[in-house]
């Protein structure tokens, strides 16, 4: 089913706040909440027994009066709070005002004023930023007033546009604009959705927000291409946790995804993380960071969030700085190899030694945590060889892949030849354009090829002989992460 919601796709929108101040359990996209009650009455009519003077109210209609009598006040508060937070309406409205006197004057001083500066110009661009931060400055003062809930603030007035209680005298066409803004306020998800183009699905709901967030994010870290947060929050279990949340942008100006097929103006980086987990899962590779969406104010106020990617904090340290004795580890060797033959699949080509983990815990199990999964998916990467960097030819020299791996385990073999083209496009249909698809329906079949020709020259192994140091000298700086990281440590 397609989505109301122009631009969109389906799902739903988290909750926002309603105009009581309280979180609302259930919002649909358009950002209105699914009451959840019923007012019942007292007694049965059978109960009721009227005097000889009594005349008898119909309970519909006590119900309809009280209704009405709480919708009375509830303005009247409303407005109270409006007219004492904005004199005048607020610096928005006063910027609103003068729009209109100019475009219709009718005292001798508007004629000057509007002869002077000319016609109001169209909100667009740097004047409508302007404007939304004035909005929004009248939004938190609506909120520090009422000691209410800033989506709220933005919600009362809304509803004091609506009515007419503010707005009396401005154009037509910066109404429809300020109810625009405060509507954005209100519900930011449903516009930031809209904004990346971003579809609504099951794996895109929201799984936190600011309610969530225990600590607030640290000063931001640039990765190669995104600033990235920090941040400890609670789950819906109660436990407490540290992520990393890297918000999102509509276009992305990366030359590498560029090559693979990436576009710009549509990246769809979160469809691309989210994508790459849920093969990963279906694989049985646990060797990428888990990864939901969030909307977090990560400094600039509650009014003005990010959408983002917020993901596990990866253990252990990153590839380039392990100690090289840990490169030689058996329980290393196997997953690293795993990551490997996932971005083989995927078409990852930015899997370089900062954007990957190694834990080793003190039984020696390991854990690897591919992470920053942006520029994977690119439809014109149509072999599983594809993501490796040719130093010859300066299209393919950005990318950090590299060769297929010369040996790979039973697990992994069988992992890749149960993968049926059917499941893959189930997993991918919601998340990728068709071309991208077929990039990765050809990558997969690539990859099943390959692992029938390691098998029938005897390079796939059982999962206890990673120790087998004939078996860690296939691996090479060409057809490996772990050789690659080997040759940069020197390890032997």
């Amino acid at each position: 089913m397609r989505s109301a919601v122009p631009g969109a796709r389906e799902g739903n929108p988290p909750a926002v706040a309603d105009r009581s101040g309280a979180a609302s359990p259930s919002i649909s996209p358009s950002g209105t909440a699914h009451p959840s009650s019923t007012i019942l009455s007292r007694h049965s009519s059978s109960e009721i027994q009227p005097g000889p003077d009594t005349h008898l109210v119909p309970p519909r209609a006590m119900l309809g009066d009280l209704f009405a009598q709480a919708r009375l006040q509830e303005k009247s508060e409303r407005d109270q709070l409006l007219h004492s937070a904005l004199p005048h309406g607020g610096a928005a409205m006063k910027r609103l005002l003068d729009r209109a006197a100019r475009k219709h004057p009718a005292t001798m001083a508007e004629k000057w004023h509007a002869r002077l500066n000319g016609s109001p110009k169209p909100m667009e661009g740097q004047r409508r930023a302007a404007f939304v931060a004035l909005v929004r400055a009248d939004a938190m003062a609506v909120a520090r007033a009422g000691q209410i809930d800033a989506r709220v603030a933005a919600d009362r007035m809304r509803a004091g546009v609506e009515d007419g209680t503010l707005g009396q005298g401005i154009l037509a066409q910066d109404r429809e604009l300020l109810l625009q803004v405060l509507s954005e306020f209100v519900d930011p998800a449903e516009h930031l959705y809209q904004q990346l183009n971003l579809k609504f699905t099951p794996d895109t709901r929201l799984a936190y927000t600011d309610a969530h967030v225990l600590e607030a994010p640290t000063e931001p870290t640039k990765g190669s291409y995104n600033k990235v947060f920090a941040l400890k929050v609670m789950n819906a279990d109660g436990v407490v946790q540290d992520k990393v949340f890297k918000p999102l942008k509509a276009a992305e100006k990366n030359t590498i995804g560029l090559v693979t097929g990436i576009p710009a103006d549509d990246s769809q980086t979160a469809m691309r993380n989210i994508a790459t987990v849920s093969l990963a899962k279906k694989l049985g590779l646990d060797v990428v960071a888990d990864t939901q969406m969030a909307l977090i104010d990560t400094g600039r106020g509650p009014l003005d969030p990010d959408l983002g990617l917020i993901m596990e904090r990866a253990a252990g340290t990153q590839a380039r700085f392990v100690d090289p004795d840990v490169l030689a580890q058996p329980a290393v060797f196997a997953e690293v190899t795993k990551l490997q033959l996932l971005d083989h699949l995927t078409g990852q080509v930015d899997r370089h030694p900062n954007n990957y983990f190694i834990h080793v815990g003190p039984n020696g199990d390991a854990k690897v945590t591919g992470i920053d999964n942006d520029l994977c998916f690119g439809k014109n990467l149509t072999s599983p060889a594809d993501i490796q960097r040719i130093e010859t030819d300066d299209r393919f020299m950005p990318f950090e892949g590299t060769d297929l791996p010369p040996v790979i385990d039973e697990s992994m073999a069988r992992s890749i030849q149960e993968l049926t083209e059917d499941d893959l496009r189930s997993i991918l249909s919601d998340k990728l354009n068709e071309d991208e698809i077929d990039a990765a329906g050809s990558r997969l079949e690539g990859l099943k090829n390959y692992v029938i020709s390691l098998d029938l020259a005897g390079k796939v192994i059982k999962p206890d002989q990673w120790a087998d140091p004939q078996v860690q000298q296939l691996f090479t700086a060409k057809n490996s992460y772990i050789g690659r990281e080997r040759v940069s440590h020197k390890v032997s």
